[in-house]
Protein backbone atom coordinates (compact mmCIF):
# COMPACT_ATOMS: atom_id res chain seq x y z
CA UNK A 1 0.00 0.00 0.00
CA UNK A 2 2.92 2.62 0.89
CA UNK A 3 4.86 1.54 -2.30
CA UNK A 4 1.43 2.49 -4.59
CA UNK A 5 1.19 5.64 -2.46
CA UNK A 6 4.85 6.56 -2.58
CA UNK A 7 4.31 5.25 -6.50
CA UNK A 8 1.64 7.86 -7.16
CA UNK A 9 3.01 10.80 -4.94
CA UNK A 10 6.42 10.56 -7.62
CA UNK A 11 4.38 10.83 -10.58
CA UNK A 12 2.18 13.69 -9.16
CA UNK A 13 5.60 15.22 -8.56
CA UNK A 14 6.97 14.50 -11.99
CA UNK A 15 3.81 15.73 -13.94
CA UNK A 16 4.03 18.92 -11.72
CA UNK A 17 7.33 19.90 -12.25
CA UNK A 18 6.70 19.11 -16.40
CA UNK A 19 3.80 21.14 -16.03
CA UNK A 20 5.61 24.17 -14.12
CA UNK A 21 8.37 24.19 -16.89
CA UNK A 22 5.83 24.00 -19.52
CA UNK A 23 4.63 27.12 -17.54
CA UNK A 24 8.02 28.76 -17.32
CA UNK A 25 8.71 28.68 -20.96
CA UNK A 26 5.37 30.48 -22.08
CA UNK A 27 6.88 32.66 -24.88
CA UNK A 28 6.76 35.93 -25.22
CA UNK A 29 5.43 37.45 -22.10
CA UNK A 30 6.40 40.90 -22.90
CA UNK A 31 7.43 42.91 -26.38
CA UNK A 32 10.32 42.08 -28.49
CA UNK A 33 12.75 43.99 -29.60
CA UNK A 34 14.04 43.76 -33.27
CA UNK A 35 17.02 45.54 -33.90
CA UNK A 36 17.93 46.22 -37.08
CA UNK A 37 21.28 47.06 -38.36
CA UNK A 38 20.63 50.37 -40.97
CA UNK A 39 18.43 53.16 -40.74
CA UNK A 40 14.62 53.48 -41.08
CA UNK A 41 13.42 53.98 -44.95
CA UNK A 42 16.14 50.97 -46.20
CA UNK A 43 14.70 47.58 -47.42
CA UNK A 44 16.42 45.97 -44.67
CA UNK A 45 14.20 48.38 -42.18
CA UNK A 46 11.02 47.71 -44.31
CA UNK A 47 11.32 44.19 -44.14
CA UNK A 48 11.56 44.28 -40.20
CA UNK A 49 9.04 46.67 -39.99
CA UNK A 50 6.42 43.99 -41.75
CA UNK A 51 7.72 41.19 -40.19
CA UNK A 52 7.43 42.93 -36.65
CA UNK A 53 3.47 43.75 -37.44
CA UNK A 54 3.14 40.06 -38.21
CA UNK A 55 5.06 38.35 -35.36
CA UNK A 56 3.01 41.15 -33.16
CA UNK A 57 -0.28 38.96 -34.68
CA UNK A 58 0.88 35.94 -34.48
CA UNK A 59 2.66 35.76 -30.78
CA UNK A 60 0.35 38.04 -29.36
CA UNK A 61 3.02 40.64 -27.51
CA UNK A 62 4.50 43.49 -29.42
CA UNK A 63 7.79 43.49 -31.37
CA UNK A 64 9.50 46.78 -31.61
CA UNK A 65 12.09 47.51 -34.07
CA UNK A 66 14.84 49.64 -32.88
CA UNK A 67 17.55 50.95 -35.94
CA UNK A 68 20.77 51.10 -34.67
CA UNK A 69 23.08 51.45 -37.73
CA UNK A 70 26.52 52.09 -38.44
CA UNK A 71 29.89 50.20 -38.98
CA UNK A 72 28.22 48.06 -41.69
CA UNK A 73 25.83 46.50 -39.19
CA UNK A 74 28.77 45.86 -36.30
CA UNK A 75 27.12 47.61 -33.91
CA UNK A 76 23.89 46.35 -33.79
CA UNK A 77 25.27 42.56 -34.62
CA UNK A 78 27.48 43.28 -31.30
CA UNK A 79 24.78 44.42 -29.22
CA UNK A 80 22.43 41.36 -30.28
CA UNK A 81 25.52 39.20 -29.47
CA UNK A 82 25.87 40.63 -25.88
CA UNK A 83 21.77 40.53 -25.08
CA UNK A 84 20.64 37.78 -23.05
CA UNK A 85 19.66 34.77 -24.68
CA UNK A 86 15.79 34.67 -23.49
CA UNK A 87 14.11 35.47 -27.36
CA UNK A 88 13.29 39.15 -26.60
CA UNK A 89 16.25 41.10 -28.54
CA UNK A 90 16.22 39.74 -32.16
CA UNK A 91 18.68 41.01 -34.85
CA UNK A 92 17.89 41.43 -38.76
CA UNK A 93 20.91 39.98 -40.23
CA UNK A 94 21.74 40.43 -43.44
CA UNK A 95 24.43 38.58 -45.85
CA UNK A 96 26.70 41.56 -45.43
CA UNK A 97 27.15 41.05 -42.02
CA UNK A 98 27.91 37.31 -41.60
CA UNK A 99 29.68 36.96 -45.31
CA UNK A 100 30.91 39.99 -46.42
CA UNK A 101 31.73 42.07 -43.31
CA UNK A 102 34.71 39.56 -42.63
CA UNK A 103 36.26 39.73 -45.43
CA UNK A 104 35.88 43.83 -45.69
CA UNK A 105 36.89 44.97 -41.61
CA UNK A 106 40.25 43.98 -39.83
CA UNK A 107 38.44 43.52 -36.26
CA UNK A 108 34.71 42.42 -35.85
CA UNK A 109 33.27 43.31 -32.40
CA UNK A 110 30.90 40.22 -33.45
CA UNK A 111 31.66 36.43 -34.60
CA UNK A 112 29.19 35.60 -37.58
CA UNK A 113 29.58 31.86 -36.70
CA UNK A 114 29.63 31.82 -32.82
CA UNK A 115 27.11 34.23 -31.33
CA UNK A 116 24.37 33.78 -33.18
CA UNK A 117 21.60 31.24 -33.63
CA UNK A 118 20.08 32.05 -37.18
CA UNK A 119 16.58 31.66 -36.97
CA UNK A 120 14.87 32.17 -40.14
CA UNK A 121 15.25 34.02 -43.31
CA UNK A 122 12.56 36.67 -44.56
CA UNK A 123 13.36 37.95 -47.72
CA UNK A 124 16.25 37.98 -50.64
CA UNK A 125 15.85 41.53 -52.49
CA UNK A 126 17.82 41.85 -55.39
CA UNK A 127 19.27 45.46 -56.58
CA UNK A 128 18.65 48.08 -59.43
CA UNK A 129 21.47 49.78 -60.91
CA UNK A 130 20.36 53.08 -61.61
CA UNK A 131 21.14 56.76 -62.21
CA UNK A 132 18.82 60.25 -61.40
CA UNK A 133 16.76 61.25 -64.90
CA UNK A 134 18.66 64.42 -65.18
CA UNK A 135 21.54 62.74 -65.59
CA UNK A 136 23.61 62.44 -68.54
CA UNK A 137 23.81 59.00 -68.84
CA UNK A 138 21.05 56.57 -71.15
CA UNK A 139 22.14 53.46 -70.37
CA UNK A 140 24.36 51.02 -68.25
CA UNK A 141 26.51 50.50 -71.14
CA UNK A 142 26.55 54.63 -70.77
CA UNK A 143 27.77 54.06 -67.47
CA UNK A 144 30.04 51.22 -67.66
CA UNK A 145 32.10 53.27 -70.54
CA UNK A 146 32.55 56.35 -68.26
CA UNK A 147 33.68 54.31 -65.53
CA UNK A 148 36.38 52.44 -67.51
CA UNK A 149 37.54 55.81 -68.66
CA UNK A 150 37.84 57.83 -65.51
CA UNK A 151 39.35 55.94 -62.58
CA UNK A 152 37.94 56.15 -59.23
CA UNK A 153 36.05 59.36 -60.69
CA UNK A 154 32.10 58.17 -60.98
CA UNK A 155 30.35 58.20 -57.54
CA UNK A 156 28.53 55.43 -56.39
CA UNK A 157 26.23 55.96 -53.03
CA UNK A 158 25.82 52.77 -51.06
CA UNK A 159 24.58 52.42 -47.48
CA UNK A 160 27.94 52.05 -46.18
CA UNK A 161 30.51 48.86 -46.31
CA UNK A 162 28.94 45.23 -46.12
CA UNK A 163 25.77 46.98 -47.19
CA UNK A 164 23.54 45.19 -50.34
CA UNK A 165 24.53 48.42 -52.56
CA UNK A 166 28.00 48.15 -51.34
CA UNK A 167 28.33 44.45 -52.64
CA UNK A 168 26.39 45.03 -55.99
CA UNK A 169 29.03 47.52 -56.78
CA UNK A 170 32.13 44.88 -55.72
CA UNK A 171 30.41 42.58 -58.30
CA UNK A 172 29.49 45.20 -60.91
CA UNK A 173 33.67 46.61 -60.54
CA UNK A 174 34.72 42.87 -60.92
CA UNK A 175 32.35 41.94 -63.82
CA UNK A 176 33.45 45.25 -66.09
CA UNK A 177 37.20 45.63 -64.51
CA UNK A 178 36.09 49.28 -63.55
CA UNK A 179 36.76 51.78 -60.46
CA UNK A 180 34.44 53.77 -58.93
CA UNK A 181 34.25 55.97 -55.84
CA UNK A 182 32.21 55.15 -53.06
CA UNK A 183 30.19 57.33 -51.73
CA UNK A 184 29.15 55.69 -48.14
CA UNK A 185 25.97 56.23 -45.90
CA UNK A 186 23.80 54.87 -43.54
CA UNK A 187 20.86 53.38 -45.42
CA UNK A 188 19.72 52.65 -48.28
CA UNK A 189 16.57 55.34 -48.21
CA UNK A 190 20.11 57.93 -47.33
CA UNK A 191 21.76 56.44 -50.76
CA UNK A 192 18.95 56.82 -53.00
CA UNK A 193 18.56 60.25 -51.88
CA UNK A 194 22.24 61.13 -52.69
CA UNK A 195 21.28 59.96 -55.64
CA UNK A 196 18.03 62.19 -56.99
CA UNK A 197 20.13 65.15 -55.29
CA UNK A 198 23.05 64.78 -57.38
CA UNK A 199 25.99 63.79 -54.70
CA UNK A 200 26.22 60.33 -56.75
CA UNK A 201 26.56 59.20 -60.07
CA UNK A 202 24.84 55.80 -60.04
CA UNK A 203 23.96 53.67 -56.95
CA UNK A 204 21.98 50.39 -56.69
CA UNK A 205 18.34 50.63 -55.04
CA UNK A 206 15.85 48.17 -53.82
CA UNK A 207 13.10 47.33 -55.84
CA UNK A 208 10.68 47.20 -52.52
CA UNK A 209 12.15 51.17 -51.82
CA UNK A 210 12.84 52.36 -55.25
CA UNK A 211 9.81 51.39 -57.47
CA UNK A 212 7.41 54.14 -57.02
CA UNK A 213 10.71 56.45 -58.24
CA UNK A 214 11.25 54.10 -61.02
CA UNK A 215 7.27 54.75 -62.57
CA UNK A 216 7.16 58.67 -61.11
CA UNK A 217 10.10 59.03 -63.73
CA UNK A 218 12.31 60.51 -60.92
CA UNK A 219 14.88 57.59 -61.46
CA UNK A 220 15.91 56.09 -64.56
CA UNK A 221 16.44 51.80 -64.25
CA UNK A 222 19.10 50.44 -65.79
CA UNK A 223 19.27 46.55 -65.14
CA UNK A 224 18.46 44.10 -62.27
CA UNK A 225 20.73 42.25 -60.60
CA UNK A 226 19.14 38.94 -60.26
CA UNK A 227 18.25 36.44 -62.39
CA UNK A 228 15.66 37.03 -64.16
CA UNK A 229 13.22 40.34 -64.80
CA UNK A 230 11.06 41.22 -61.92
CA UNK A 231 7.16 40.99 -62.05
CA UNK A 232 6.64 44.77 -60.98
CA UNK A 233 9.12 46.05 -63.21
CA UNK A 234 9.29 43.97 -66.34
CA UNK A 235 10.57 46.69 -68.87
CA UNK A 236 14.08 46.55 -66.71
CA UNK A 237 16.22 44.19 -68.76
CA UNK A 238 18.99 41.73 -66.42
CA UNK A 239 22.64 43.21 -66.21
CA UNK A 240 23.27 39.58 -67.92
CA UNK A 241 20.95 40.74 -70.45
CA UNK A 242 22.54 44.27 -70.88
CA UNK A 243 26.29 43.54 -70.31
CA UNK A 244 26.13 39.44 -70.83
CA UNK A 245 27.81 39.32 -67.53
CA UNK A 246 26.39 38.21 -64.19
CA UNK A 247 26.00 40.59 -61.58
CA UNK A 248 23.78 38.83 -58.96
CA UNK A 249 23.96 40.51 -55.71
CA UNK A 250 21.53 41.98 -53.07
CA UNK A 251 19.95 41.76 -49.80
CA UNK A 252 19.18 38.70 -47.93
CA UNK A 253 17.64 39.23 -44.60
CA UNK A 254 16.63 36.86 -41.60
CA UNK A 255 16.14 36.64 -38.09
CA UNK A 256 18.69 35.98 -35.66
CA UNK A 257 19.32 35.64 -31.69
CA UNK A 258 22.53 35.56 -29.50
CA UNK A 259 24.01 31.91 -28.76
CA UNK A 260 22.40 30.26 -26.30
CA UNK A 261 18.55 31.19 -26.93
CA UNK A 262 16.38 27.87 -25.55
CA UNK A 263 15.93 25.61 -28.53
CA UNK A 264 11.96 26.10 -28.01
CA UNK A 265 12.29 29.49 -28.59
CA UNK A 266 14.09 29.43 -31.74
CA UNK A 267 11.30 26.61 -33.04
CA UNK A 268 8.73 28.87 -31.97
CA UNK A 269 10.03 32.07 -33.52
CA UNK A 270 10.92 30.61 -36.87
CA UNK A 271 7.28 29.07 -37.14
CA UNK A 272 5.76 32.61 -36.84
CA UNK A 273 7.99 33.76 -39.16
CA UNK A 274 7.26 30.92 -41.81
CA UNK A 275 3.82 32.39 -40.87
CA UNK A 276 4.31 35.98 -41.50
CA UNK A 277 5.99 34.93 -45.03
CA UNK A 278 2.92 32.98 -46.15
CA UNK A 279 0.62 35.96 -45.25
CA UNK A 280 -1.47 38.72 -47.25
CA UNK A 281 0.58 41.24 -45.32
CA UNK A 282 4.46 40.10 -46.57
CA UNK A 283 3.06 39.25 -50.07
CA UNK A 284 1.57 42.90 -50.21
CA UNK A 285 4.24 44.77 -48.93
CA UNK A 286 6.98 42.62 -49.42
CA UNK A 287 7.02 40.42 -52.01
CA UNK A 288 4.85 41.85 -54.50
CA UNK A 289 7.89 44.41 -54.59
CA UNK A 290 10.25 42.89 -55.51
CA UNK A 291 11.55 40.69 -52.90
CA UNK A 292 11.74 37.03 -53.55
CA UNK A 293 10.53 34.92 -50.90
CA UNK A 294 12.80 32.23 -49.48
CA UNK A 295 12.98 29.00 -48.03
CA UNK A 296 11.77 29.03 -44.86
CA UNK A 297 13.38 26.59 -42.42
CA UNK A 298 16.71 26.92 -39.82
CA UNK A 299 18.55 24.58 -41.37
CA UNK A 300 17.89 26.26 -45.06
CA UNK A 301 18.88 29.35 -43.57
CA UNK A 302 22.52 28.26 -41.81
CA UNK A 303 23.33 26.17 -45.21
CA UNK A 304 22.77 29.80 -46.82
CA UNK A 305 24.91 31.64 -44.42
CA UNK A 306 27.70 28.47 -45.29
CA UNK A 307 27.43 29.26 -48.86
CA UNK A 308 27.38 33.00 -49.24
CA UNK A 309 30.61 33.34 -46.99
CA UNK A 310 32.29 30.70 -49.21
CA UNK A 311 30.74 32.66 -52.00
CA UNK A 312 32.13 36.34 -50.58
CA UNK A 313 35.45 34.56 -49.14
CA UNK A 314 36.65 34.10 -52.69
CA UNK A 315 35.27 37.33 -54.27
CA UNK A 316 37.13 39.55 -51.60
CA UNK A 317 39.91 37.02 -50.06
CA UNK A 318 41.25 37.04 -46.65
CA UNK A 319 40.52 39.10 -44.05
CA UNK A 320 42.01 42.54 -43.73
CA UNK A 321 45.05 42.98 -41.13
Amino acid sequence: MMGKRFYALAVFAVGMAAFGSAQAEVYPKQPVRIVVPFGAGGVTDVTARVFAEGLSRELGQPFIVENRPGAGGGIAASAVAKARPDGYTLLVITNGMFAVNPRIYPKLPYDPTKDFTYVGMLANTPNILAVNASSPYKSLNDLITAAAASKDKLSFSTAGEGSDNYQVLQLLQQATNTQWLQVPYKSGSESLTAMLGGQADATAISPVTGVSYIQGGQVRAFAVTSNRRLENLPQVPTVREVLGKDVEGGSLSGIAVPAGTPLGIVKQLNEAIAAVAASPLAQEKIYSRGSERVHGSQAAFEQKVKREQERWSTLLGTRKE
